[in-house]
C-alpha cells in the first residue's frame, strides 16, 4: 500500500473470536466512512459471496478485528498491516483521480467484488506472512543480545528465558549449559515471544522432554539464522585474532573453515578477514561479535601475535 499523506495510525488486526475456521482463506470484512447504501450493499455481498471462490467471509462490526477493511475512495488514514484497505471508487473515475491500491468501483457489481476479494485475500497472507517472519527474526536477534550481554557481563547465575506458548529455557551461564523444552531446530525456527530473563527456580517444571543444549552451539546457531535472514549486525572497528578455532558448529558456513584458518595466524580487520575467508563483510561481523563474546576472540593489542603487527 502506498503511503498517505496523513497517519492516524489504526489499532493492529487482532484475532477474531469463534470456534475453528472453517476450510480456505478467511476473511473478516469491515468498513469505516462509507455511506449506509454502499455500507448495507457490501453486508449483503459478504453474507452472499461466503463460500465462493475458496474464501470464508464474515461482517465485523469491530474495524480493528477486521482483515479488510472498506473505505471511501479519498481515504486518508493509515491502516497498519497485515489488514488490507479496499477503496470503494466512484464508477468512471479516471486512473488519475483514483488512489493506487485494492479499490472495487462502485455501484459494485459481484463479478469485481470476487476479484478485490481475491485480491484482498492474497495480499493479507503475504503481509501477515511478513510480519510473522519480522516478529521471529526480531526476537532472535533479541535472544541471541540477551545471551551474549549476559556472557560479556559476567553473568554466573542459572537464568530463565521464556520463549512464549509455556515454553523456555534455563542458562547455567557458569558450565554454558541449557536445558530447554524445545530442541534447538524448532528454538531457531519458531515464532519466540520472549519474556523478560528472570532467576531460574531450583528445576524447570516443563511439559514434555527438556532437551540439553549448549550455550556456544546456541550462540552459533542463531548467528547463521539471522544471517541467513540476512539482519544488519552491528560494525565492529580494530583488528582480531582467533586465540583458537572454534566449535564445529561454527564451521557449517562455506569458506568459514578457510576464514578461521587465516585469522588464527594473524590478526585483521573485518574487511581484511572477509577478503581472506572469501565471505561478505556482514558475515564476518555477525562470526566476529559471536567469537567475542565467548572469548575465542581479542583485539590484536592483547594478542602476542597481534601486537607486533601494530
Amino acid at each position: 500500500m502506498p503511503e498517505q499523506p496523513e497517519r492516524r495510525d489504526l489499532p493492529a488486526a487482532g484475532s477474531s473470536s469463534g470456534g475453528t475456521a472453517p476450510p480456505g482463506r478467511a476473511l473478516d470484512i469491515a468498513a469505516l466512512g462509507l455511506e449506509a447504501r454502499d455500507r448495507a450493499v457490501l453486508v449483503s455481498m459478504t453474507r452472499m459471496l461466503d463460500g465462493q471462490a475458496g474464501l470464508r467471509l464474515r461482517w465485523v462490526e469491530d474495524v480493528t478485528a477486521c482483515t479488510t477493511l472498506f473505505v471511501p475512495h479519498d481515504w486518508s488514514q493509515y491502516v497498519p498491516p497485515p489488514r488490507v484497505l479496499v477503496r470503494l471508487t466512484p464508477r468512471g473515475a479516471t486512473p488519475a483521480d483514483a488512489p493506487r491500491g485494492l479499490s472495487v468501483a462502485s455501484p459494485v457489481r459481484i463479478g469485481e467484488m470476487t476479484d478485490a476479494l481475491e485480491a484482498a485475500a492474497a495480499l493479507y497472507d503475504l503481509a501477515r506472512g511478513a510480519l510473522q517472519r519480522e516478529h521471529a527474526r526480531i526476537a532472535l536477534h533479541a535472544l541471541r543480545d540477551l545471551l551474549v550481554g549476559a556472557l560479556l557481563a559476567g553473568e554466573r547465575r542459572r537464568t530463565l528465558f521464556g520463549v512464549g506458548d509455556g515454553h523456555g529455557m534455563v542458562v547455567d551461564f557458569r558450565t554454558g549449559e541449557i536445558a530447554s523444552s524445545l530442541p534447538q531446530a524448532e528454538l531457531l525456527a519458531r515464532p519466540l515471544q520472549l519474556a523478560d530473563p528472570q532467576r531460574a527456580p531450583q528445576a524447570a517444571a516443563w511439559p514434555g522432554t527438556t532437551h540439553t543444549l549448549r550455550l556456544s552451539t546456541l550462540l552459533w546457531g542463531l548467528t547463521h539464522a539471522l544471517i541467513d535472514q540476512g539482519v544488519s549486525p552491528r560494525t565492529i572497528n580494530g583488528r582480531y585474532q582467533l586465540m583458537r578455532p572454534p566449535e564445529p558448529a561454527a564451521l557449517v558456513r562455506p569458506s568459514t573453515p578457510r576464514l578461521v584458518a587465516a585469522w588464527t595466524q594473524r590478526a585483521m580487520s573485518v574487511g581484511e578477514a572477509a577478503a581472506a575467508g572469501r565471505l561478505a563483510a556482514f558475515e564476518v561481523l555477525w562470526f566476529l561479535s559471536t567469537a567475542l563474546a565467548l572469548g575465542i576472540a581479542v583485539p590484536a593489542a592483547a594478542s602476542p601475535a597481534g601486537a607486533s603487527q601494530a
